[in-house]
């Protein structure tokens, strides 16, 4: 992220007073909004191996939450029309200032038409990041994996990886029987059996 998208992302931080926390990384979520709570104000958590414009792209569907919540109240649909059009809003507004490269504006307009539950889910747009960002060798998008694979995460947990949900599959932690709901864009690395 440029600096320029710093200051930018320091100034949406200062409007609406919120907490900026950065996490380990977590194998079903890259982020989260938390509206106020008993005294506490707006809380963004974004885990801490997100790669520069996936950050950007992944804090503005938070931000989007937050401003979704500030104008709608606690009773708006999540992911509803009224998110779409401000986290829409929001990566415009960083196409329009040049903190996305060029050649990403067009997938970007595109997969913000219609955005979707998770800010960097859809396939086309997942390619442009890879190809900006690079990718670790070793190391894939879960949906890319067979069903019945092992593999490992970055914070050094074992899953088998299961069927697909909407954007999550369901993996069995191992050793132990725990399911979790894994987002398919994770980045994972196959074991060998």
């Amino acid at each position: 992220m440029s600096e320029e998208a710093a200051v930018w992302v320091a100034q949406l931080l200062i409007v609406h007073g919120v907490e900026l926390l950065i996490t380990q990384e977590r194998s079903s979520k890259f982020a989260d909004y938390r509206p106020p709570w008993k005294g506490r104000g707006h809380v963004i958590t974004l885990n801490y191996n997100l790669r520069p414009l996936s950050f950007l792209l992944i804090f503005l569907h938070e931000y989007a939450h937050l401003l979704n919540w500030v104008d709608y109240g606690p009773r708006v649909a999540i992911h509803g029309a009224e998110w779409a059009k401000a986290y829409a809003s929001l990566v415009n507004g960083a196409i329009q200032r040049g903190f996305f490269p060029e050649a990403m504006h067009g997938p970007l307009r595109k997969a913000m038409r219609n955005p979707q539950v998770s800010g960097c889910a859809q396939p086309e747009l997942m390619e442009w990041l890879r190809k900006y960002e690079g990718q670790e060798e070793g190391w894939y998008p879960l949906e890319q994996l067979k069903e019945g694979v092992r593999f490992r995460t970055k914070a050094g947990m074992t899953f088998l990886k299961g069927p697909k949900g909407r954007t999550r599959y369901r993996c069995l932690r191992l050793p132990g029987r725990e399911t979790y709901l894994i987002h398919q864009s994770l980045m994972v690395m196959p074991l060998q059996v």
